[in-house]
């Protein structure tokens, strides 16, 4: 039989709320140590908090000194929607996980598992292949800067172009972690039932929301995002490496049939 039980010291950012706290939560029913990684205190009792500021390199540095010297997973949840500031945005969304990704490798043996919380949105992104690949090479803030004066977006753009890159980043990560036989996937999820569902109907437009929610029927809660995200850590998920995972209820395909001319006609 196939485990999809996760053991040993887990890292979970985001774990104060949303989906973060509901894969947190799931994770030490299982058996997980988890140490969750956030802004804030992890209600929970089960998990051990560490606090960090994403988008500050010393807060992560001083983050990564508290954690244990094995890690058997990371899932890189936090993120801020686009109604924060661009730079912002792109800090927490894409910088701080490639570099709290890049200092735990080390402590990473075989069979360890990186997922990274991505979303749909990332499809809405305008940025170019090339603009895109000139991000994956920004470093700091210093150079951050100089992407934006060569890249003027605000925070809804920036919001889709850093779950973009944030996708390209985790494929890439895979190819070079396949000789450790590390694992490294994404997770897309959907519009979710989460605090910050106000900040996104803001920031990407209510109707565009409303129009995901009738699609479906409903939007996503939390608990389902993590229960992928946890299968994706477990060895049961062990030939799972290197792709995308939208989980959005069937949001693609309902779009991807109202521009089929055999949709109406198909015999089920």
């Amino acid at each position: 039989m196939t485990d999809n039980t996760v053991n040993g010291n887990i890292v979970v950012t985001g774990a104060a709320s949303g989906i973060g706290f509901a894969l947190a939560d799931q994770l030490s029913a299982t058996g997980a140590t988890v140490y969750g990684l956030d802004r804030r205190d992890c209600p929970l009792e089960s998990v051990r908090t560490v606090l960090c500021d994403l988008s500050d390199v010393d807060s992560i540095n001083d983050a990564v000194a508290a954690l244990p010297d094995r890690v058997s997973g990371l899932a890189n949840v936090a993120g801020v929607p686009g109604t924060s500031a661009a730079p912002t945005v792109l800090s927490v969304n894409l910088l701080g996980p490639r570099l709290l990704t890049e200092l735990l490798l080390p402590r990473m043996g075989e069979t360890a598992a990186i997922v990274n919380v991505a979303s749909v949105a990332a499809h809405r992104n305008t940025e170019s292949p090339a603009s895109i690949d000139d991000l994956l090479r920004v470093r700091n803030r210093a150079e951050l800067d100089i992407w934006l004066r060569d890249h003027p977006i605000e925070g809804p753009a920036a919001y889709d172009t850093s779950k973009r890159a944030l996708v390209d980043w985790t494929q890439l990560l895979a190819a070079k972690l396949t000789a450790r036989r590390i694992r490294a996937l994404s997770i897309s999820p959907g519009p979710v039932e989460t605090p910050i569902l106000a900040d996104f109907e803001e920031s990407m437009g209510s109707e565009a929301m409303a129009r995901s929610h009738d699609a479906v029927g409903r939007h996503g809660h939390p608990r389902e995002i993590a229960a992928v995200v946890a299968f994706a850590l477990s060895p049961a998920a062990s030939w799972l490496n290197g792709i995308d995972i939208p989980v959005e209820g069937g949001l693609f395909a309902t779009r991807a049939a109202a521009k089929s001319p055999v949709f109406e006609g198909l015999s089920l």
